[in-house]
């Protein structure tokens, strides 16, 4: 795996451009942590592709959707894969400097380009998707980053005290609910959603929350922080939590706060939700900064 670095004295950055300009390391030089889940290369990444327990490390980024989705009605007129066009393919890179790194993914109906720069203890990405057709094109984005935790780690939700649960797993048992507390225990998760867990609890969960325009969080403990904080035009955020539950017991352990373009698992579910696609020949920006601190 071709590997470029980006890096001061508080942040040392690694990504793969020609594998979905995946970050596949964040390290926090303070605290001697690296945030970013780590594995390797998936040889599947054609259009039939999974995102499954082979490809779900490190940060990718979910374009135009999440989950899997037909889109033949639409302009985009074929199956759209799982988690998206862009993870696992070549990005073209358009900067590469001592601590930014600038890299972009070509379609025939889109561009979308992200910038990474970093600033004494933060990482800025700065996104950037264009609409190269003659039509209004929906689309769901996602920053799919999997985050490497243990037990004593919190996961802070700033104003959340209920999320959506759109997956819920133990045991390797999928269980059926929508509203879940963010804070306290409940009758189907014995333990708090925000407290992260033991990889025996095998357990596996997916949420969404909305309404945090300008929102941010942060994962970890005293001596070793990540926040978030993403710009007013993101107002929704998925939460996936697997503690050895996903995608079978004794599966994964890693968390992720993933700011989104809307509240939704796929674009189906963002076009009912009244997302706003991108006009013929819009351009759309937005920003997410992860910070490191003690």
């Amino acid at each position: 795996m071709d590997i470029a670095f980006i890096e001061n004295d508080k942040l040392r950055v690694g990504v793969a451009a020609a594998y979905g300009a995946r970050v596949v390391s964040l390290f926090d030089k303070g605290s001697g942590r690296e945030w970013m889940t780590k594995g390797q290369q998936s040889q599947d990444f054609g259009e039939n592709a999974v995102y499954g327990g082979a490809e779900a490390v490190g940060w990718d980024e979910c374009f135009p959707t999440v989950g899997r989705w037909d889109g033949s009605a639409t302009p985009w007129k074929r199956m759209l894969r799982d988690h998206g066009d862009l993870w696992g393919r070549p990005w073209i890179i358009d900067d590469a400097q001592m601590q930014t790194f600038a890299c972009r993914y070509i379609d025939p109906l889109f561009d979308f380009a992200r910038e990474l720069r970093i600033d004494g203890p933060s990482l800025t990405a700065t996104y950037r998707v264009t609409n190269k057709s003659d039509k209004p094109l929906p689309y769901l984005w996602a920053l799919h980053a999997l985050l490497a935790v243990s037990p004593g780690d919190r996961i802070e939700l700033p104003g959340v005290e209920e999320v959506t649960a759109t997956y819920l797993s133990r045991g390797g048992r999928t269980l059926q609910a929508t509203q879940l507390p963010w804070h306290e225990r409940n009758t189907l998760v014995p333990f708090a959603l925000a407290d992260v867990q033991r990889p025996s609890s095998a357990f596996a969960g997916k949420f969404l929350a909305g309404g945090l325009k300008g929102g941010r969080a942060r994962v970890g403990r005293p001596g070793q922080w990540l926040h978030f904080a993403w710009d007013r035009s993101i107002g929704d955020v998925g939460i996936w939590l697997t503690y050895g539950g996903w995608p079978a017991p004794g599966g994964h352990n890693e968390i992720a706060i993933e700011p989104s373009s809307a509240a939704a698992d796929h674009i189906g579910q963002a076009i009912e939700a009244n997302a706003k696609p991108l006009a013929p020949g819009e351009r759309r920006e937005w920003t997410v900064s992860l910070t490191v601190s003690a």
